[in-house]
């Protein structure tokens, strides 16, 4: 049977392989520590040094314990916040826009869409000429302001505010 060359090369880099994990096997060093990491003089103030640390004989417990004490012993060292930390799987704004143009708003859009996600209107009051409305857990009437934004309007089942040009509408739900 006649190998293609294909098959040839195949072979060849799997020997090559097997005979640099063997001289690695064989040959490879019995110190915790290589010497060039180790400390030296003109070390910078900060930099990882890991001839400092206390490793334990090589002979007494298995790679994987060695790494996990070594990374245990540099964890130990640094006082991290993990309170500070972000959610490394949730994309910047941003970025969202970036990836969906129509996802983008202006900057009005966006404070008149940030206050109506943000308030819910739950009772309207109309007696006479005075006009109450219940956002939230605020009491308003005409003429006051939540965030910025002015009560201008009160009908049956909704209240308008006003920042200037932007405009809000908040409606009555029958989620109860």
């Amino acid at each position: 049977m006649r190998l293609s060359k294909r098959q040839q090369v195949c072979f060849a880099i799997l020997a090559i392989a097997l005979a640099a994990l063997v001289v690695n096997r064989a040959f490879r060093g019995q110190g915790n520590v290589p010497a060039e990491a180790s400390a030296s003089s003109n070390q910078a103030p900060g930099e990882l040094v890991l001839g400092a640390l206390d490793l334990p004989d090589s002979d007494s417990q298995s790679p994987t314990m060695k790494l996990a004490h070594v990374l245990e012993t540099l964890w130990s060292e640094k006082s991290l916040d993990m309170g500070q930390a972000r959610d490394a799987f949730s994309l910047p704004a941003s970025w969202l826009a970036e990836v969906d143009p129509a996802n983008r708003l202006r900057p009005e859009q966006d404070a008149v869409a940030k206050f109506a996600k943000n308030h819910q209107l739950r009772a309207v009051a109309i007696h006479d000429q005075t006009c109450c409305v219940m956002v939230d857990d605020h009491f308003l009437v005409i003429g006051q302001e939540l965030d910025g934004f002015k009560l201008v309007a009160v009908d049956e089942d909704s209240a308008t505010f006003e920042d200037g040009a932007k405009r809000v509408v908040l409606r009555l739900t029958n989620d109860r």
